[in-house]
Formats: structure tokens, C-alpha cells, sequence
């Protein structure tokens, strides 16, 4: 495989990693936001504290999925190394395969953090 390419990837996965960093540390901030608004209420129903527990295990489910994605991003930065090193075409289709495999992943983690995130906008505007 043409080593451009394969340097493109590798750029293409540090931003993926950068932007899943970023992410992953909002992520503690806005259970931090959503505790203390609810600390500040006097009085809470039930359907607030389920409300409340379904955002908190959500954002936990996403900093699972973030923390795996990481882990998978990590593997196919060494397989492009490597590839990059040993410059062998017969890998080419495998290495475009893993890397759209890896892009549609990344795809559906962004996507489930910005509809956590709006959710949690919505949520947060709904009860102040």
C-alpha cells in the first residue's frame, strides 16, 4: 500500500483519539452538572431520580464504548506502522477494510455522545 495513505490513516486516528479524549473528559463534568443541580432541589420525585440515573448510566455506557474504541484505535495505529514499515501490498485491501470498519465505529460513538449530550441539554433545561 502506498505509504501516503497509510500515513493518512495514521493522522486520521490521532484526531479520532484526540476528539475521544475530549470527549471522554466532558463526560465527568456534566455528571458533576447534573449532581449538583439535583443537590440544589428541594424536593426530587421519583421520575426525576430515574430520569437522573438513566442520563448518569448512559454517560457510563459511552465512557465504556469511548475506553474500547481507544483500546481498537491503539491497534490499528501499530498494524499502520507496521505497514508503513514493511511497505507489503498484498495487505492493502485489509488495511482499508479495518480502517472503514474503524471509521464507522467512530461514526457511531460520536453520533451516541452528541444525542447523549442533547439529551442531557434538554434534560438539564426541562428541571432548572
Amino acid at each position: 500500500m502506498d505509504n501516503r495513505i497509510v500515513d493518512l490513516f495514521i493522522k486520521e486516528n490521532d484526531a479520532w483519539d484526540d476528539m475521544i479524549t475530549r470527549q471522554t473528559k466532558e463526560i465527568p463534568t456534566l455528571e458533576k452538572m447534573l449532581s449538583q443541580v439535583i443537590q440544589q432541589k428541594t424536593t426530587i420525585g421519583e421520575d426525576t431520580l430515574a430520569n437522573v440515573s438513566y442520563l448518569k448510566q448512559e454517560m457510563q455506557t459511552q465512557e465504556k464504548f469511548m475506553g474500547e474504541l481507544k483500546v481498537e484505535l491503539a491497534r490499528q495505529q501499530s498494524y499502520l506502522v507496521r505497514e508503513r514499515k514493511e511497505y507489503s501490498d498484498p495487505h492493502a485491501i485489509l488495511t482499508v477494510s479495518s480502517q472503514n470498519v474503524l471509521r464507522e465505529r467512530i461514526r457511531n460513538v460520536e453520533k451516541t455522545f452528541i444525542e447523549l449530550k442533547c439529551n442531557f441539554l434538554n434534560y438539564m433545561a426541562t428541571i432548572l
